[in-house]
């Protein structure tokens, strides 16, 4: 542990991975209780036309995602909020169609882009110092919104109506999750890829459900479970020469399993 510790590309990559962990099983806890996995899904897919949009127009392509993934969120919740078509149909569409938007969009590079499979599967050794500031700074922004408004979610998340009720502007507090949800999903896909960004946000919060008798105690081990997932699967892949990214799933996934087995013993 100590070897791998001496490498700059090492420490740069446990703490980006130790910080996208966290956030990712943070908010993953308000995504899984309002069945909002396939959007989380849609959004990471999205992320694709942006970053191709930056590499075209010679612009740090995290930014160009972290904007575009913003704005195909908020127009999904938009449609969402106007009941013009149900959520999954208005997904269904927003999802392939950003997807074939960055697909055309490589298409006009002039020059073809090894770096762009990093972006789809991950690879959260090659992080460089902007990515990490990026991360750290995005990552802290998102925890400190969800804690401050924490209670406020809290209500929301289990009943919606009684929130409107008591005052809470739903709706500002739906927008202000889409932004938030967007930004953790985009820096994330650095760590595991676009195809795998949504597990390590749904499967720690998962884990945490199977065995947790109360939301904080939910969104405690969530939290655990997602920074335990990162660590563990980061330095697995060090000593055992894998992918990073399919790695830290796969640790998490473990880490699901146990807590299933796990869960009539807790809920007894």
């Amino acid at each position: 542990m100590v070897e791998l510790l001496s490498y700059p590309f090492m420490q740069r990559a446990l703490l980006a991975g130790v910080v996208i962990g966290v956030v990712c099983s943070f908010i993953g806890v308000f995504v899984i209780l309002q069945k909002m996995s396939f959007f989380a899904n849609a959004i990471a897919h999205s992320s694709l036309a942006g970053i191709a949009l930056g590499f075209v127009l010679g612009l740090n392509p995290m930014v160009t995602a972290v904007i575009f993934g913003i704005i195909i969120a908020l127009l999904i919740a938009y449609l969402k909020n106007k009941k013009i078509l149900a959520v999954d149909t208005i997904i269904g569409i927003f999802l392939p169609a950003s997807m074939a938007l960055g697909v055309l969009v490589i298409g006009l590079l002039d020059t073809y882009r090894p770096d762009l499979l990093t972006y789809l599967f991950g690879n959260i050794l090659a992080v460089d110092r902007f990515y990490l500031y990026l991360s750290v700074s995005l990552g802290l922004v998102v925890i400190i919104l969800l804690s401050v408004f924490f209670k406020n979610y809290m209500c929301i998340t289990f009943d919606r109506e009684l929130a409107g009720i008591q005052g809470l502007h739903v709706a500002a507090y739906d927008y202000l999750f889409i932004i938030l949800l967007a930004t953790t999903v985009i820096i994330g896909t650095r760590v595991v890829g676009i195809i795998l960004v949504s597990a390590l946000i749904v499967i720690p919060a998962a884990s945490s459900k199977n065995i947790s008798a109360n939301f904080k105690q939910m969104v405690a081990y969530s939290v655990v479970f997602g920074f335990a997932s990162s660590l563990l699967g980061l330095v697995a892949s060090y000593y055992l020469n894998l992918a990073s990214g399919a790695t830290i799933i796969m640790v998490s996934a473990a880490i699901f399993l146990i807590t299933l087995m796990l869960r009539p013993v807790v809920q007894k």
